[in-house]
């Protein structure tokens, strides 16, 4: 098994093919299959120093203490189907933040945000209202004024 420590040594071959061995393999749905073939062309656009550090960041064991966010509203999109995150490491998640509203959708792999983007819309959508609303950690009242009727958004820089 590979340490976070040990990224940085190896040639960006081997680390595309550390992260290319955790894609779903077989059929998957069109929409899926985009959403990999998406992250494939952005993962080969990434040398061998920024792919080490993300997977560094990644790989090392550490998270945000729970008690430090507990004021920030913290939703975790999960999917049913199969993804590179682990059941352990899924349930162990939802333990460090029990109020964290749970966005669950049935299938997503582990690009939710691309393949099922109307989906996860829906769930962010009223976080960031809220947010704006209450002036809270959200997004700005300008910035809410680019949610279109069909849930995406065009945020602008406030």
């Amino acid at each position: 098994m590979w340490t976070a420590n040990s990224f940085w040594l190896m040639p960006a071959f081997m680390l595309k093919k550390i992260v290319l061995g955790n894609f779903a393999k077989g059929p998957v749905d069109p929409k899926m299959a985009d959403a990999i073939d998406f992250m494939v062309d952005r993962l080969e656009s990434l040398n061998q120093s920024e792919l080490a550090s993300r997977l560094t960041l990644n790989c090392q064991n550490s998270y945000v203490e729970p008690h430090k966010i507990k004021e920030v509203a913290v939703t975790i999109i999960d999917v049913f189907d199969q993804s590179a995150l682990s059941l352990e490491a899924k349930e162990e998640m939802y333990k460090l933040y029990p109020n964290a509203r749970r966005a669950h959708l049935k299938t997503g792999g582990n690009f939710p945000y691309l393949c099922r983007s109307a989906e996860v819309n829906l769930y962010i959508q009223p976080a960031c209202k809220a947010g704006a609303v209450a002036g809270g950690p959200g997004v700005s009242a300008t910035e809410i004024q680019g949610w279109k009727s069909d849930g995406k958004a065009t945020l602008k820089q406030a």
